[in-house]
């Protein structure tokens, strides 16, 4: 009886917990949102100068992705690799393992200093922008939004990318080419798919998919500077949304990054392709050597030295 009222106990303080930190994030973003509203009286005049009005105020929520990663749930977060020049535009192609990397990414972009983490921007499902506080938030923010139909997508993601575009701010828009998380059972799915058509069967990732990598690629390449080929890998124990919430990550969140100069990469769709499939080979086989031995894999790595530490 004891047993059980301790584990009732550890409910609720989880729940309470839960609650709180959902409460804190959420007030912040309500009044991200209200001076978002207020500041488009400026859009018809000054696109730019709501741009800025929304980013900043952006940047004032989207902190909280780095606070509930690290100070509420207590997962320590390291970067290594390359980075890109300052005050770039960026495509950012990253693997999908869990419900928290969007907080792992916010956590290495607000570390990169204005306008950032308000300059983050990811291609999602436009289920999310319905969403109270956060999808309001990434639609005045020009997150792009797909509905998994491509004739509709391909005409929307095309009007997006030339819009986000012509921006005068740098950005970093996020793309997960796997298009879901993983999980044991798509994974299963995803490398059945692959000895069935002859493609690379990877044991630690989700096979890519191409469209849109290569519309974006193609539709942007005069407007941004660079791709980022960025890698999460969590030691410890899996992370997920719950644990977060609870103050129960005990993990540390690592990312790798490579920059590539869009001059680097081909032009033409096919060789796009071809591009991403190889950068998903690759990444597939540094993970398997960060699973063999990850002390001494990190031991070899470049670790970034941040100018300011956005928490």
């Amino acid at each position: 009886e004891l047993a059980e009222g301790m584990g009732i106990a550890s409910k609720l303080k989880d729940g309470f917990l839960s609650v709180f930190c959902l409460f804190l994030i959420g007030g912040a973003g309500f009044v991200a949102n209200m001076g978002q509203l207020l500041a488009l009286v400026v859009l018809p005049f000054d696109r730019h100068l709501f741009r800025s009005i929304s980013t900043w105020l952006g940047s004032g929520f989207l902190i909280s992705g780095a606070f509930l990663l690290e100070e509420w749930g207590g997962c320590k977060f390291t970067a290594y690799g390359e980075e890109a020049p300052p005050d770039s535009k960026v495509l950012v192609v990253v693997n999908h393992g869990s419900d928290v990397d969007w907080a792992g990414g916010l956590s290495y972009i607000a570390r990169l200093g204005e306008p950032f983490p308000g300059g983050a921007k990811a291609i999602a499902k436009d289920t999310l922008m319905y969403i109270p506080v956060f999808g309001w938030m990434t639609y005045f923010l020009e997150f792009m939004f797909v509905k998994r139909d491509w004739e509709s997508d391909k005409i929307i993601l095309t009007k997006q990318a030339n819009q986000l575009g012509s921006s005068k701010l740098p950005f970093y828009l996020c793309l997960f080419p796997e298009g879901t998380r993983k999980t044991p059972k798509k994974q299963a799915r995803s490398q059945e798919f692959c000895k069935k058509n002859g493609y690379p069967v990877l044991k630690n990732l989700l096979y890519p998919r191409f469209k849109a990598f290569t519309l974006i690629a193609m539709t942007m390449r005069d407007q941004i500077d660079g791709v980022i080929d960025a890698t999460f890998s969590f030691e410890g124990e899996h992370p997920d949304m719950q644990k977060a919430l609870s103050r129960k990550l005990r993990c540390k969140c690592n990312i790798i990054c490579q920059y590539h100069p869009i001059n680097e990469l081909p032009e033409e769709e096919v060789e796009l392709e071809e591009w991403l499939r190889n950068t998903w080979v690759k990444k597939d086989a540094l993970l398997d050597e960060v699973l063999q031995d990850q002390e001494a894999f990190y031991s070899r790595q470049r670790k970034y030295e941040w100018k300011q530490d956005p928490l």
